[in-house]
């Protein structure tokens, strides 16, 4: 191609046809311009179609993590239960309410409130594109002002989670000693079994005495208080799981909605 185009120059100029010359030269620059022009528009459309790839990935596992997370709510909020039901039945003991006492259950629930059943709210995904400077790349303002609120509410919600733990550690330093070692063993490696629906429980005779454990509790006046603080907590924590169950559901539908734009 280059060749021909040299001998037409060549033969343009043998024969001293100036004009047309020039007319052939200025239509070649317009030839090398387009063809640069072309070059640049597809550079350019790669350039967007990696873009909208790197985009498209985000959202694919920023919508996995929402999943996740969706899951792993659903699991604290079963144990969350739990602890609610336990923490409950051993006040209702301290404030005298139980008609007829379950030694095993009254154990049980001596123990389970000492759990944490803490969980964390950070999207791994949605890190990683702050921390790239990427957040921008979310085209989509709903999705992006979700993701942003998302952020801000886990901060408020692990400051939320920190505010219980010195009640934790006191309650535990309270009832450290009640329960004998093979007893607290048992329940802690149990402790995502419910009492009494699994079968677990059927079996288990406890090495500590029903009456070591009424004695002992009898002479903590201030565990009553403790324990009030303590289910109000896990009260108020299973309401707010279930809204961070539903904010999770919307942040999934909108990246599904905007994963089927695309």
């Amino acid at each position: 191609m280059l060749y021909f185009f040299r001998r037409i120059r060549r033969d343009l100029l043998a024969n001293s046809k100036f004009f047309r010359y020039l007319k052939y030269g200025v239509g070649e620059i317009i030839l090398v311009v387009i063809g640069i022009l072309i070059a640049i528009q597809v550079d350019k459309w790669n350039e967007q179609r990696k873009e909208e790839d790197m985009y498209r990935n985000y959202l694919v596992r920023l919508k996995t993590d929402y999943e996740e997370k969706l899951n792993m709510l659903e699991e604290v909020e079963t144990s969350g239960q739990e602890l609610v039901s336990m923490t409950r039945y051993l006040t209702d003991f301290l404030n005298g309410k139980l008609n007829s006492l379950d030694t095993l259950r009254l154990a049980i629930s001596l123990e389970k409130p000492s759990g944490m059943n803490k969980y964390y709210l950070s999207i791994p995904t949605y890190s990683e594109l702050s921390s790239t400077g990427r957040l921008d790349m979310i085209a989509n303002d709903s999705i992006k002002y979700s993701l942003n609120g998302w952020q801000e509410y886990a901060k408020f919600r692990n400051g939320l989670q920190e505010e219980v733990t010195p009640w934790i550690a006191k309650y535990r330093d309270l009832t450290r000693n009640i329960l004998v070692t093979e007893d607290k063993i048992l329940i802690n490696n149990s402790w995502w079994r419910p009492y009494p629906d699994h079968p677990i429980w059927d079996s288990v005779n406890l090495e500590t005495s029903g009456h070591k454990i009424i004695k002992e509790l009898s002479e903590k006046p201030d565990i009553l208080g403790l324990l009030n603080d303590i289910l109000l907590f896990r009260t108020v924590e299973q309401t707010l799981l279930k809204g961070e169950k539903q904010q999770c559901m919307g942040i999934i539908k909108l990246i599904e909605s905007e994963l089927i734009r695309l």
